[in-house]
């Protein structure tokens, strides 16, 4: 194979999931095969990988769904130490064991989760178990 080029690309990420965003770095060769073919090789840290579209995990929550977006597409805008404002969080300390509530991550309350959806599903069984309970009715008084 011989080289032709090789460029260096960033490639600006953003996660599906938890809507992480971040750039990786690579180095793209683009080859000549003996055939006659091109051939381009991704690399990072001067290793061959999967090009940024394809193979790609979060690095903050490790998800697979992740779109890449090509050079230049799509700025990732960097704050500057002035502009940045914090901004305290309430945090609720965490329920006592046994103590039903709202969902908690890592002993935060997060808002609007509920546990409603047990109540759902409660009503859903209950649903299930009178149809189920009617067929069998139904079957028993056919075959009698």
């Amino acid at each position: 194979m011989t080289e032709e080029f090789s460029t260096s690309e960033t490639w600006p990420m953003e996660c599906l999931r938890c809507w992480h965003v971040w750039q990786e770095k690579y180095v793209v060769r683009h080859l000549t095969d003996a055939h006659g073919h091109d051939v381009v090789v991704w690399l990072r840290g001067g290793t061959p990988v999967q090009p940024p579209w394809s193979g790609t995990s979060c690095p903050g929550c490790g998800h697979s769904r992740v779109a890449a977006f090509p050079p230049g597409s799509r700025p990732i805008p960097v704050a500057e130490p002035a502009a940045v404002a914090v901004q305290p969080v309430a945090v609720e300390p965490a329920p006592a064991p046994g103590r039903t509530g709202g969902r908690r991550r890592g002993g935060i309350r997060v808002p609007g989760l509920t546990r409603q959806p047990a109540l759902l599903y409660a009503l859903l069984g209950i649903v299930f178990l009178l149809v189920t309970g009617f067929e069998l009715v139904e079957r028993v008084a056919i075959h009698h």
